[in-house]
């Protein structure tokens, strides 16, 4: 097999692309042929791009019309964004990742819906219609898999769960410096909650910044930090005037910009991890929180309580209070924040990229096989 895995050329780390990096580096330890492979951007499409004041590159980079393939026996789309090559390109034996339909399926939800035009949508629409043309699919949960089948009526046996995981070389209990405290003005006295990820409004960050606020006046040193880059400009003003109107000026950090390099550490130097999601395809922040020893407190919907199982705690994401609670009691009693850390260890072992890229490989040699034709 020759495998060419397609990724969008992010020039920023982001969950698609470290999801692209790690099938790609396991695959190749395994000792199979595969070439990381980008879209390309047709020079009319920029230039209709300009016209329409639209990013070219970033519109068809993640909706692409072609790709170079040379000599591929498998075409693995890293997302599902990506399928709009199965429009427009013959490709050979296609597998398609699925991280998750979350866009499409809150689309008509005012509130919660991030599509910011007409093209946009439709677009993805099309790439979602487009993943029918797909020998296979993999979803990388359960709820993902019940979406796609649910909301686009999409034959199940096509479809394979195959978890994400993180690199446990990488993500795991670490001593954290001096000099790591000082570079983030971590102060050693104060507690901290985490939450790592963008203001995507299905993020739940106003349940959580008003949990905070409880949490707050019940432990004073408590503090939040807010990790990951904004990407909503609007989110992030309504979570400022929230900010603003509970008063937590000075105990809310913004951290825009942390390296790769530095997650790890940053997990291990809090004292609770919080992901209050609506919807996640995977939630793959509260995976390496968990490899990482440290406590997890996430919402009960979607894909979450399959990836946290008995390695957090899990909540309603609309009661602030229980959340609020739960945060108090992983800050104040250091024996259930121990058996907090060790229950996420346990939960964290059951993901690992040998088994992500051991079922990938599987389902390369069965998009390939002749019965495969029949579907």
């Amino acid at each position: 097999m020759k495998i060419a895995l397609v990724t969008k050329p992010d020039k920023q780390m982001t969950g698609l692309l470290r999801y692209a990096l790690s099938i790609y580096d396991a695959l190749r330890a395994r000792g199979v042929d595969v070439a990381l492979l980008h879209p390309r951007v047709p020079g009319a499409m920029a230039r209709l791009g300009r016209v329409l004041n639209l990013d070219a590159e970033a519109v068809f980079s993640s909706y692409p019309l072609s790709a170079h393939l040379p000599g591929a026996s498998i075409c693995h789309l890293a997302s599902q964004t990506l399928a709009t090559l199965l429009l427009f390109q013959r490709l050979p034996r296609t597998v398609v990742t699925v991280h998750d339909i979350i866009p499409y399926w809150v689309r008509d939800h005012k509130a919660l819906s991030t599509y910011r035009n007409a093209f946009e949508r439709l677009a993805d629409r099309l790439a979602l219609r487009a993943l029918r043309r797909a020998d296979a699919l993999i979803a990388i949960s359960n709820f993902t898999k019940s979406c796609i089948i649910e909301a686009l009526d999409y034959p199940a046996e096509r479809i394979h769960v195959i978890h994400r995981a993180v690199d446990r070389e990488v993500f795991r209990p670490l001593s954290v410096p001096p000099a790591f405290r000082q570079k983030y003005g971590l102060d050693k006295d104060q507690r901290y909650v985490l939450y790592v990820g963008s203001e995507d409004p299905r993020k739940n960050l106003e349940t959580l910044i008003k949990a905070f606020a409880a949490v707050q006046e019940r432990l004073p040193a408590a503090r939040w930090i807010k990790a990951g880059s904004a990407y909503f400009a609007a989110e992030r003003e309504k979570l400022l005037a929230w900010v603003a109107e509970l008063g937590l000026e000075g105990k809310v950090r913004f951290l825009d910009q942390v390296p790769d390099e530095d997650l790890p550490l940053l997990y291990n130097a809090v004292e609770v991890f919080v992901l209050p999601s609506f919807y996640e395809g995977f939630g793959l922040p509260a995976l390496e929180a968990m490899s990482c020893g440290t406590p997890v407190i996430a919402s009960n919907r979607a894909s979450l309580p399959e990836v946290v199982g008995e390695g957090g705690v899990l909540v309603d994401p609309q009661d602030e209070q229980e959340m609020a609670q739960r945060i108090v009691e992983l800050i104040a009693k250091p024996e259930r924040r121990a058996a907090a850390s060790q229950a996420a260890l346990q939960q964290a072992d059951r993901f690992s990229l040998e088994r992500q890229a051991s079922e990938t490989v599987g389902v390369y040699k069965e998009a390939r096989s002749p019965q495969s034709d029949a579907c």
